[in-house]
Formats: structure tokens, sequence, C-alpha cells
């Protein structure tokens, strides 16, 4: 596993300037949970776990979103062998943090743990090229470069104005493939912005968990999952929840089961 974040968590006043947390807890919170980070980093690094687990619990309580703070809670749990919750802090951590491969790196490693491996239906080539180069790009560097591309076709464009006849035909051409370039990733930058906003996913957090097809323990289960797998949200009745898995194959379970990401 990786070592564990030991910034400070006072940096969090950075990280509400930039939007990526969803409550703004007040200055006395962010410093009592930045005490129980750094108590809790302590606990760790001396290998009690239980203690570091709670101490990160109490930060987190405390209102704060910080991809460090959920990576070192998600490691915690790790370590006291609750999978489900691991893996629920380790999705919420790349969910604030998507590029970091040390996240990445712990995902794959405690999902080859789990018991329901969950694979996704196999896509053919030409649908795997189209993902490999959908996933090139995070969001945040999607908008800058379809802010480049736009501020490139339109200086350009200026250009063109001034240009001879010569380089007007060369910079024309540089237009067209920049126009290409911006009609291609912005599809894909969309669409990721979309399933950001629109999909929600939830972490089976007991040992087994009965999926059912409708929303009650009166209908006929259709299959038992385990801790850790990750389900989308469909849909939300009650008490329980219309979930799919990665393989297309969907039901309902107990809203009391899941972790939402």
């Amino acid at each position: 596993m990786i070592p564990l974040r030991n910034i400070a968590l006072t940096i969090f006043l950075v990280t509400l300037t930039l939007g990526k947390v969803f409550a703004k807890p007040s200055a006395d919170a962010l410093a009592r949970a930045n005490r129980s980070f750094q108590e809790a980093n302590a606990a760790y690094e001396k290998t009690d776990f239980k203690k570091a687990a709670d101490l990160y619990r109490t930060a987190i309580d405390e209102g704060v979103a910080d991809s460090r703070l959920y990576f070192n809670y998600a490691n915690a749990m790790f370590r006291e062998n609750q999978l489900g919750m691991a893996i629920l802090y380790y999705e919420k951590a790349k969910k604030l943090a998507p590029d970091d491969q040390d996240i990445d790196a712990n995902l794959r490693f405690i999902n080859a743990q789990i018991v329901d491996k969950n694979p996704a239906p196999e896509n053919n080539f030409l649908t795997k090229l189209i993902w490999a180069m959908h996933n090139t790009f995070s969001i945040n560097q999607g908008l800058w470069i379809c802010l480049a591309l736009f501020t490139g076709i339109f200086m350009t464009a200026v250009l063109c104005l001034y240009a001879g006849a010569g380089l007007r035909a060369a910079l024309y051409t540089l237009m067209v493939f920049a126009g290409l370039a911006l009609c291609g990733i912005a599809p894909s930058l969309a669409y990721k912005i979309n399933q950001q906003e629109s999909l929600q996913y939830g972490i089976v957090l007991k040992q087994a968990v009965e999926m059912f097809s409708g929303p009650g323990e009166n209908f006929p289960v259709l299959i038992q999952v385990h801790e850790g797998t990750k389900f989308e949200i469909v849909e939300t009745r009650g008490d329980w929840v219309s979930v799919k898995l990665l393989n297309g194959k969907g039901g309902f379970v107990r809203l009391s089961d899941l972790g939402k990401v």
C-alpha cells in the first residue's frame, strides 16, 4: 500500500478556494480537523490503525472533504480489514483527485481482493480505442485543451485577415486541424462532465447483501453480492435503491447496505 499523505489539512483553505470540497467548514472546524488528521497520522505510523481510523473519521465528521484525508482513512480501513469502507473512501478520494496515480494503484490492489470481480463486458477493438482516447485526459485537462484550441482558432482567424495568400492557406489548414481536434475533444469532455454530475455510485459495506428483483424483501432474490462491490445507483425508492452492476445486471438493494461515493 502507498504511504500516508502527511500534508497538513490547513491546505483545505486553498482547496475551498478552488471549490473542491462539498461543504465549507468553519475555521474552527478546519483547525480541529487538522489536529485530528495529524494525530491520526501519528497513530497510523505506530500501527495503531483503530485509533488512526477513529481520528480520521473525526476529521471527516467536521465537514471536511479532501482527497488526502479520504486516502489516509481508506488506508486505515484497509488495515482494519474493512474492505468496503476502504474502497468507498478511495473512490471518494478519486472523485476529488481523478488524476492521482496512488489512489488508482490502491484501488486496483484492493479490488483484486474482493469476492465479486464484476468485470465490465468485453469491448471490440474500435470501442477500446475510443475509450482509451476518451480516458487520456481529465475534465480539468480537457477544459484547458479546449480553451487553448478555441483561442488558437480565434488568433489564427485574426492573422488570416493580415496574412499574404501563401501564409493564409497554411493558416486555414491549421484552423481546420484545430477545429477537428476541438470537435473531437468537446463531446468527450461534455460526456465526462455529464457523467460526473449525473452518475452516482455506491459501494457494498456489508459482508454479503441480497439483490432483489424489486424494492422489498417480498420480491425474488436475484443474486448475492459481497463487500466492496461497486454499483451504479439508478434510482432511490424510500429505503431501497435500484442499482446496476458494471456488467449491466441490475436489481434492488437496501439503501442502508451501501455507502454513496
